[in-house]
């Protein structure tokens, strides 16, 4: 591949973690004034008409039948379960830690697959999965009276994410991303609806209105620059520059919430990172050879 193509993938895949981290700076400020469930379904309407509307505006042809395949609709199920663990995470932890939490997924993900579907992992990326770990046991530190539930809601996030990854490996070809992005953006906007009834919905005012506007936009311009990232450049390249986002996430709840990891938060944070790196690295450059 020529190298402009990886420049190009690296500056993409880094836009893209900037859009999703502001989504979450602003999700978390959002989820100050409104419920879990109002922000979600709200979020998730205005995502979804601006969805539609590239769809409308590409003339993308519209698969029904991608609509309601079992994998695009168990990975809608898992993306909106994330969503509202996640969110409600957030909102009631530093957004640094609950960020970096969320970034163990590819190694549950790596774990998973070698555990439920024999792929081969060799001992340094075992060595790499079980830093992680430890990695995340520094930023969540359970004690015998238990650990944190919005620590234990990011935890769930990142197993959620994990498992929607690898159910979108078994998605047919046939079916559209555009499709399986509409289903899913879908899917946030019912969580939403489906949690209205046990959460208060307030109107927001003009700035709240200003908050989840601009986390639509954020996200739907992070999902665009993924997708131009991955096209353009090697996965092995631009897969690790996803943990650009912890520096970013420390940096802004400094900023916005004043708040920072501690030193034995920051070193989980950072064998986490380095954990996932590697073990991104390693799967994308030896997709088909035995793991090392």
């Amino acid at each position: 591949m020529h190298p402009t193509d990886n420049r190009k993938g690296m500056l993409a895949m880094l836009a893209a973690v900037a859009c999703f981290t502001a989504t979450d700076v602003l999700m978390k400020a959002a989820a100050e004034s409104l419920s879990i469930s109002q922000v979600l379904a709200l979020r998730g309407g205005l995502a979804l008409v601006m969805v539609a509307g590239l769809i409308f505006a590409w003339r993308v042809p519209f698969t029904p039948a991608a609509l309601v395949q079992p994998h695009v609709l168990a990975r809608t199920a898992l993306e909106s379960a994330m969503i509202a663990a996640y969110l409600t995470a957030l909102s009631q932890a530093p957004i640094a830690d609950v960020f970096s939490v969320l970034q163990s997924s590819p190694i549950i993900a790596t774990a998973a697959a070698a555990v439920l579907f024999g792929e081969k992992v060799g001992a340094a990326r075992w060595g790499a999965i079980l830093a992680g770990f430890l990695g995340m046991a520094l930023i969540v530190r359970p004690s015998p009276q238990g650990f944190d539930l919005s620590m234990g809601l990011a935890f769930l996030a990142a197993v959620l994410v994990a498992a929607r990854d690898l159910t979108t490996r078994a998605i047919p070809r046939w079916a559209p991303s555009t499709m399986v992005t509409l289903t899913a953006t879908f899917g946030t906007m019912a969580a939403g609806l489906a949690l209205a009834p046990f959460q208060p919905w307030i109107w927001p005012d003009g700035a709240t209105w200003g908050l989840i506007l601009a986390a639509a936009l954020t996200v739907g311009c992070g999902n665009f620059a993924i997708i131009v990232a991955y096209r353009a450049a090697e996965a092995s390249v631009i897969a690790p520059l996803r943990y650009a986002g912890v520096p970013l996430a420390i940096l802004l709840g400094y900023l916005v919430w004043g708040d920072a990891p501690d030193a034995v938060a920051g070193l989980g944070i950072a064998m986490v990172a380095a954990a996932g790196i590697y073990t991104m690295r390693r799967q994308a450059r030896r997709p088909d050879a035995p793991a090392a």
